[in-house]
């Protein structure tokens, strides 16, 4: 279960998504906050520069610069900023060593920063005026607002630590939430992939919460039962007729034969009843793979699994098929890596790759190769069946695992489109995967001999 996994599920968005509109929330009201506050902080200032230069206005010219000296003597926290110049802006008494440039002599408030005249080396933001006391004279009055930067300072370290902290906290919870959820899903996969091996008797696991995963676990098994039941009573009425017409044909087969050798070889008939015998064994041939199929998917031959050896199994079938290859001038060649035994059916396996060398052999002209490969992969031992046959179009490579189904290059080769069934009947047994791809000259059949993962499934 990876960080990958729990951050795609619903309970992970949807908790990230929450943290994203609760920081959202929190930084509109802490900025709602700063703004009333630095407002009327602003407004309080104001009001305070306003009355103090209506009170110095008051003020005799000549008795000012005395005024302003003891004003700046009762301001112990220094943070009041009074200056007096003349018309040509040299100074005559304050704190404030020159007029800035930016502040215009309009008796408007302004917020900028002062360079006070006993440390020049620090401005301070304030909030200024500048008025005319007289023609030759100009008036500068100032307030230290440099508690509005130290609190925009704190509300912007709010806002870093606040949203940072809301965000690792979503992420934290939401993956520590979505754990419970994924194992369940993981559970269901787990039981989808039983199903889909062809045990219908699983159902989805419920839990007592009743959330909407139980909701559609529920429905799915409401239709499982029914799939069940219905996939039971159509195997069960395809496995009866192939095994009760089976014993008539057989009987019919019989009596033929026995007609046919009291004819004789020179009766006119004969030709007619080799005819309607070939017919016949095509038949049962067709129902002893569609029997042996049922066989198969019943998957009770998985409890006598056994330890098998992969390269004895080739080694059998190629020799099983030498004459045959021998007859077509077809160069049949084996090459095995040195692979670990695996847990199966020994006969099974045998009868799968002897299906894939049948319509390798079949399906390659005469001249050609048909190469059997086992080879040690990075999961487990492959099997690789290559021939240089005329190959399967890219149309045809899902529909020919198809019972029945035959591609237009195999309507001149004998067949019935039931032996890849019988192949995909047993892979799947042994929860291993088949797959059909293109070779240089013809199709590559392969095994992959090692349990195919629930999440190949999912993604």
């Amino acid at each position: 279960m990876t960080i990958s996994k729990l951050s795609r599920t619903i309970t992970f968005r949807l908790t990230l998504l929450y943290s994203i509109f609760f920081a959202i929330c929190v930084a509109s009201l802490l900025s709602f906050i700063y703004w009333q506050t630095t407002g009327d902080m602003i407004r309080r200032v104001d009001h305070a520069l306003s009355l103090e230069k209506e009170n110095f206005l008051k003020i005799d010219s000549t008795r000012l610069p005395g005024k302003i000296d003891e004003s700046l003597g009762h301001d112990l926290r220094h943070i009041r900023f009074y200056a007096l110049f003349d018309a040509k802006r040299n100074w005559i008494a304050g704190n404030i060593k020159q007029i800035p440039p930016t502040l215009p002599v309009d008796e408007t408030i302004y917020q900028l920063s002062l360079t006070p005249k006993n440390d020049p080396a620090f401005p301070v933001t304030t909030r200024v005026l500048a008025c005319r006391i007289a023609p030759e004279e100009i008036l500068v009055i100032g307030r230290d607002v440099g508690e509005l930067v130290e609190f925009h300072q704190i509300i912007k370290n709010a806002f870093y630590w606040g949203g940072s902290l809301t965000m690792i906290l979503g992420i934290g919870f939401g993956l520590a939430l979505s754990i419970r959820p994924l194992r369940r899903i993981e559970e269901i996969q787990r039981v989808c992939k039983l199903i889909m091996q062809g045990d219908f008797k699983q159902r989805l696991p419920t839990t007592s919460s009743r959330d909407e995963l139980d909701m559609l676990a529920a429905i799915i098994n409401t239709m499982l039962d029914s799939v069940e039941r219905l996939m039971s009573e159509v195997k069960s009425v395809c496995d009866n007729i192939a095994h009760d017409l089976r014993t008539p044909l057989t009987r019919l087969r019989a009596f033929i034969y026995r007609g046919q050798q009291q004819l004789g070889s020179g009766h006119p008939q004969q030709v007619m009843l080799d005819q309607a015998l070939c017919e016949i064994d095509s038949l049962l041939s067709r129902f002893r793979a569609l029997l042996r199929i049922s066989e198969i998917e019943n998957g009770q031959r998985r409890a006598g699994f056994k330890t098998v050896y992969l390269q004895t199994i080739m080694e059998q079938a190629v020799v099983f098929f030498e004459p045959v290859a021998e007859d077509k001038s077809i160069d049949l060649a084996l090459f095995t890596d040195n692979v670990e035994p695996i847990q199966g059916d020994a006969e099974l396996l045998f009868e799968a790759v002897v299906n894939l060398l049948d319509n390798a052999i079949k399906f390659t002209p005469p001249g050609g190769k048909v190469s059997v490969k086992l080879l040690h992969g990075a999961s487990g031992p492959r099997i690789d069946i290559l021939d240089t046959g005329p190959g399967i179009e890219d149309a045809d490579k899902k529909t020919v695992l198809y019972r029945f189904y035959r591609s237009a290059n195999s309507h001149r080769i004998p067949g019935y489109g039931l032996g890849l069934s019988i192949v995909i009947a047993i892979t799947q047994l042994h929860d291993f995967e088949f797959k059909l791809s293109d070779a240089e000259c013809g199709t590559c059949a392969t095994i992959c001999c090692w349990p195919t993962t629930l999440q190949k499934f999912v993604e």
